[in-house]
């Protein structure tokens, strides 16, 4: 499993949002997600998604498509971080 951490800003978080929801129906791969907003800055997200691998990981993320849909929807590409990561210990308290 490979999950990605996305950090961005965007333009405008409501007018954003509904093209993230549809990106996440129709993009394969994707096995989980959750999305996070900043409590200080509310077109600041952080999003993670879960793939079964690498290489569908980074085949979603780097494709034009998706870098159109991001520009599109108002994500200030600039501003985009993305890490592939292996989770290591989870736990719960």
């Amino acid at each position: 499993m490979t999950t990605v951490l996305c950090r961005c800003r965007v333009a405008d978080y409501d007018a954003w949002r509904p093209g993230y929801d549809h990106a996440v129906q129709v993009t394969p791969g994707i096995r989980a997600f959750r999305l996070w907003r900043s409590q200080d800055d509310p077109n600041l997200v952080v999003i993670e998604e879960t793939f079964d691998s690498r290489e569908e990981a980074q085949a979603a993320w780097t494709s034009a498509e998706t870098e159109a849909a991001m520009a599109a929807d108002g994500v200030d590409m600039s501003s985009v971080w993305i890490e592939y990561l292996d989770e290591m210990v989870a736990g719960t308290r």
